[in-house]
């Protein structure tokens, strides 16, 4: 099989350079620690800790799938050989549907707002502007999430519609905004 993503080194705002590559099988015990540090530490992911119940192999089959589905991409951001953060593209498996894909990120909490996003984004959005199959990426994001949008906004996505009182946290309500970005 081809690669789909040829890995590169970037240099962040905080100076540290970070290697972007795709993720590989055997990354899957490392990546779901990544992702269930990240997620008890943010306030704008849709999921609690206690719902991620996946097991190595669980995660395994799901880092398979990115490899072998070619309209979809999993990126993972090391730096001194630990995963730090991951961007993903899902592209559809409905035919109707296989053109879009929507973008998932996440990063432990010391990495945000250090331009990680910003390449994670870039480099994703420039595989997705390379594949034959992508014309549309989209993605979800909660209204507070100011750096987020902030970040969506300067990578060209353009607002779609919010869902009102969408997400509920301990009483409270949040709002949902959908963002695309035409690829062609």
């Amino acid at each position: 099989m081809k690669i789909k993503f040829n890995p590169i080194i970037v240099k962040l705002k905080n100076a540290k350079e970070v290697k972007i590559r795709s993720a590989e099988i055997s990354d899957a015990e490392n990546l779901l620690k990544t992702i269930k540090k990240y997620i008890v530490d943010s306030e704008f992911i849709p999921k609690l800790f206690d719902e991620i119940k996946l097991t190595i192999q669980q995660e395994e089959d799901w880092i398979n799938s990115f490899i072998q589905k070619e309209n979809s991409l999993l990126l993972i951001a090391e730096y001194e050989s630990e995963i730090i953060g991951n961007i993903d593209i899902t592209g559809s498996s409905r035919v109707i549907m296989q053109h879009t894909g929507v973008i998932g990120m996440g990063m432990l909490t010391e990495w945000r707002n250090s331009g990680l996003g910003t390449q994670l984004m870039k480099h994703s959005i420039n595989w997705a502007k390379e594949n034959p199959i992508l014309e549309l990426l989209w993605l979800q994001v909660y209204c507070e999430n100011e750096l987020g949008v902030s970040l969506y906004r300067k990578m060209n996505f353009k607002e779609n519609g919010i869902i009102k009182n969408y997400f509920k946290l301990n009483g409270k309500y949040y709002d949902n905004l959908t963002m695309s970005l035409s690829l062609k």
